[in-house]
């Protein structure tokens, strides 16, 4: 099972986080019971789990019980905090109009949007090439982002990421379904599932962005951020995060301009 959430579309937010959680569902057993029993604890009335919402009290005490919960899931969180100066990461000029005519569009796309959708199928593919295996299902599981906001986009988010992973996965995998988390409305598991990567997303677009405009790095190497300037919910969600235990692995890398005329890559750790 994939997960994924976006954070930094607000307009004060010098950077856009795409989170995705790759966990093998089969391999988690404890997971489920643990995040109920979590929410009978804490959550009442169907509260979700999410960043932006942790200013409830409900959904503040839920968050260490539903964090060391996630601990169970068999799995990876990644995230990938990209600048907004880098305004084209995944599409060219005439990329938009190249697709329609090859394959067709059944929603109406701005150059923007199609740019969004196109960089998320992207890293969607890359994780698939790093850990799929030969004839494995694959449900992705999304939030009800723009690019995902009716069924015509959901369908071609399905056929642009499922054609995107063919050129990056070297075999064949099974059955591929994407959803967003409102297939199952009376089903929280889904909506639960997708909130650790909500978490872990709206943490690190606040760390980015309330670092240092001069960051001090070297190609290639680590950027290590200070914690000190985080909100309580984002020390916490770090500790959980950048904490060397749990059978969840975290990972987080920052695409962000280097000099005048390159952007670079440096994986993300943060320092007490």
């Amino acid at each position: 099972m994939l997960g994924s959430d976006y954070s930094g579309d607000h307009a004060t937010s010098r950077y856009r986080t795409y989170c995705f959680l790759v966990a093998d569902a089969d391999s988690s057993p404890e997971w489920p019971a643990r995040t109920r029993r979590a929410r009978e604890a804490h959550l009442t009335n169907g509260r979700r789990m999410s960043f932006k919402g942790l200013n409830d009290g409900q959904r503040r005490r839920a968050l260490v019980p539903f964090l060391e919960a996630a601990e169970y899931l068999a799995g990876y969180v990644v995230g990938i905090v990209v600048s907004k100066e880098l305004d084209r990461l995944s599409t060219g000029a005439n990329t938009l109009a190249l697709w329609k005519s090859l394959h067709g569009l059944r929603a109406n796309w701005s150059p923007r949007a199609f740019e969004a959708l196109a960089r998320v199928a992207h890293f969607h593919a890359l994780l698939l090439r790093v850990w799929s295996r030969p004839g494995m299902h694959v449900s992705w599981i999304t939030d009800q982002d723009e690019i995902v906001a009716n069924e015509d986009r959901l369908d071609d988010a399905l056929d642009l990421s499922a054609r995107i992973t063919g050129l990056y996965v070297p075999h064949g995998l099974g059955e591929f379904a994407m959803n967003t988390v409102a297939v199952e409305p009376k089903d929280q598991s889904f909506e639960d599932f997708v909130a650790i990567p909500d978490l872990a997303a709206g943490m690190l677009t606040e760390v980015v962005n309330q670092w240092s405009s001069a960051p001090m790095w070297s190609e290639g190497g680590t950027l290590e951020l200070a914690a000190d300037r985080l909100t309580e919910k984002g020390r916490i969600i770090a500790d959980w995060f950048w904490h060397p235990s749990g059978s969840l692995r975290k990972m987080s890398i920052l695409i962000d301009r280097f000099d005048e005329s390159r952007f670079t890559v440096v994986e993300m750790a943060v320092g007490k």
